[in-house]
């Protein structure tokens, strides 16, 4: 379930305890934010707790940055504020004349000293880039302040906020967590902003290889047979006589995926953020190879299997 903040942990408890099947949260209160740096390892202790009682509920972990690519003409990170009513209500021609009134910017500030639960964005300029450069850092070298910096930018300037699971330190003992499971991509339902496609690859390149936070054993297993046993999928994760031939092949000096791009094939003329894989050399469905690593081959019959059956 994507939770929210309604959907507390203990919430989710009361699921399990009434079907008797495990609980799965999504919300960006479980992730961590340098805002609140405690916040999140809360949320998987309570987890922690309702497994004693008896009661599985899990949280999804993703192991890269929540990263939001947009522009002031549609800065829909910033949507929670109460100071973007009036954008949200405006025509994006009028938005440029709203950025520019004083009385728009000082009810941001306000909003920014005193942040509601749930925003994305409490106010470190640092975590929002202009072409790879900070806010807080452009700012300070135009003698500014970064708010106004901010919105004194062309309103189609391309913007991108990295806003949660930003701090490798803080991520890192949630990634850990028994309550954890290394999921969470949003590949499509936001692929006008950014696509989270590949975190598997992620998670081997960086978690793995790049700072030697878990052994290559222990990634595949958080990637395989981890989520496997835990969402109970039969005959999945594991490399066994019996199980189903799910298989990547990846060189594990390599494996990652690549930067952001963009592709201009959505119906009207809609562009998409695409991400490419690295270090892979295939991927097969029940023995069917479906990609060379490159691109995808088309099997005679569609190979995989539409799950009906959970195991107990």
């Amino acid at each position: 379930m994507a939770t929210g903040p309604r959907g507390t942990p203990e919430y989710m408890e009361a699921i399990a305890a009434e079907n008797g099947r495990p609980a799965f949260m999504v919300t960006v209160l479980t992730m961590y934010n340098d805002a609140e740096p405690a916040k999140a390892m809360t949320y998987y202790e309570r987890c922690a707790a309702a497994r004693r009682r008896g009661r599985e509920v899990y949280i999804h972990t993703s192991c890269q940055p929540l990263s939001f690519d947009f522009t002031l003409e549609e800065p829909y990170l910033l949507y929670s504020h109460d100071a973007f009513d009036r954008v949200k209500a405006a025509q994006p021609g009028e938005r440029k004349r709203i950025y520019m009134d004083s009385a728009f910017r000082s009810r941001f500030r306000e909003n920014l000293r005193e942040p509601k639960q749930g925003i994305l964005f409490y106010g470190d300029w640092s975590k929002i880039e202009k072409e790879g450069i900070s806010v807080s850092a452009l700012a300070k070298e135009a003698g500014k302040d970064p708010l106004d910096y901010f919105f004194d930018l062309p309103v189609d300037q391309q913007l991108i906020g990295k806003l949660f699971q930003n701090n490798d330190a803080g991520v890192a003992p949630l990634l850990k967590h028994e309550q954890g499971v290394v999921a969470l991509s949003d590949a499509g339902a936001h692929l006008i902003y950014f696509c989270d496609a590949g975190f598997g690859l992620h998670f081997l390149q960086h978690w793995v290889r790049e700072t030697g936070t878990f052994t290559l054993e222990e990634g595949v297993r958080r990637l395989t047979s981890d989520p496997a046993a835990k969402y109970r999928i039969p005959g999945r994760g594991k490399i066994e006589t019996g199980a189903w031939a799910d298989l990547l092949l990846f060189d594990p000096a390599r494996a990652g995926i690549s930067g952001m791009t963009r592709k201009k094939d959505l119906p009207g003329g809609g562009t998409r953020m695409l991400r490419q894989p690295v270090g892979v050399h295939g991927v097969w469905v029940n023995g069917v190879q479906v990609h060379d690593g490159s691109d995808y081959l088309a099997p005679p019959q569609g190979p995989g299997q539409v799950l009906t059956e959970f195991s107990a």
